[in-house]
């Protein structure tokens, strides 16, 4: 069993606690950290913790592995710390805020022998899974639109104007980082590195990126990617092939994926109940107590944070020109 420490005591934090109690004993939320002691102590009675700590070195002495789910802009440092205690570390999304700080958290694993990994939830689920393995019938994949366009419930408060620190871009926050890359790690994931990538971003007048749309181009294939954080979408997300077509409720949780064929026979894959984070963070868990059970770092994920970054880097600096 792998015993995390977690940083952070937000609701994703509450989530991932959750997410460990579904493992049936592979991982268990064992202690919180905050820079406030007694918000610790009351978070972790919350979530069924033992141990609270106001200091992140302190923790990491009692556990297997940190949870990291503090603002995007103190990942690094933490992460980086955690893994030279040698300790695993499990970073939520944003891993880092460019692909220098994400290439420093892999570097400081590789070199005391831990796993890093990203918490990226939607590509670890079986529905992702699924669409990866259905991809062949699609014949020769032409086009995609991935889409997750979401008004944030905190966008109000910004056009009221009180600064949330989701609106805060000093913080490594962006619509990309928070919401985009929902589209975009899946794309990467299923399709692989893209020869190169066009787009365009909106920004507020605060500097932070709001929302977006990202080009993918294959050669063969052209991928779309479109993202906000200050507008709601209603279209669906799909990948069309030469032979078939794929439509997918919503790239960041599935809960519905129909295979059109060219000649009009229409097959239902997946048709559940609509999911939330809280339903699909177990899967991350199992795959990041896989690799600290094999004691070594799975590529696929790691390559996969680090071009997803790069793209991310790249796409803001568009923007920001």
């Amino acid at each position: 069993m792998v015993r995390f420490g977690i940083v952070g005591t937000n609701t994703i934090s509450e989530w991932f606690a959750g997410a460990c109690r579904a493992t049936d004993g592979r991982a268990e939320a064992v202690a919180v950290c905050s820079r406030d002691v007694g918000r610790a102590r009351a978070f972790a009675d919350k979530v069924g913790a033992t141990d609270a700590f106001a200091d992140l070195a302190t923790m990491a002495e009692s556990v297997d592995a940190v949870y990291i789910a503090s603002p995007n802009g103190l990942h690094r440092d933490q992460a980086v710390l955690a893994a030279e205690a040698g300790r695993h570390v499990l970073v939520e999304k944003a891993m880092g805020a460019s692909l220098s700080e994400v290439q420093s958290i892999f570097a400081a694993a590789e070199r005391t022998g831990v796993v890093a990994m990203e918490a990226m939830r939607n590509v670890h689920t079986p529905a992702h899974h699924l669409i990866r393995d259905t991809l062949p019938r699609l014949g020769t994949l032409r086009h995609a639109r991935f889409e997750k366009l979401q008004y944030s419930s905190r966008y109000d408060r910004f056009r009221a104007g009180e600064v949330m620190n989701a609106f805060d871009p000093t913080l490594g926050n962006s619509a990309l980082a928070d919401i985009g890359v929902y589209c975009l790690q899946p794309a990467l994931d299923l399709f692989g590195a893209p020869r190169q990538t066009t787009g365009a971003s909106l920004w507020l007048d605060n500097g932070f990126e709001a929302g977006g749309s990202l080009l993918l181009d294959y050669g063969t294939l052209v991928a779309d990617l479109a993202y906000s954080k200050v507008a709601s979408g209603l279209g669906p997300s799909v990948i069309n092939g030469e032979n078939a077509s794929l439509v997918l409720d919503d790239p960041g949780e599935l809960s519905r994926i129909v295979l059109h064929e060219r000649g009009g026979a229409e097959t239902v894959l997946l048709d559940g109940p609509q999911v939330s984070p809280a339903d699909t963070m177990v899967f991350e868990v199992l795959d990041f107590v896989d690799q600290v059970d094999a004691g070594l770092t799975d590529p696929r994920w790691r390559d996969l944070s680090l071009l997803a970054r790069q793209v991310m880097d790249d796409q803001l600096d568009r923007g920001a020109s």
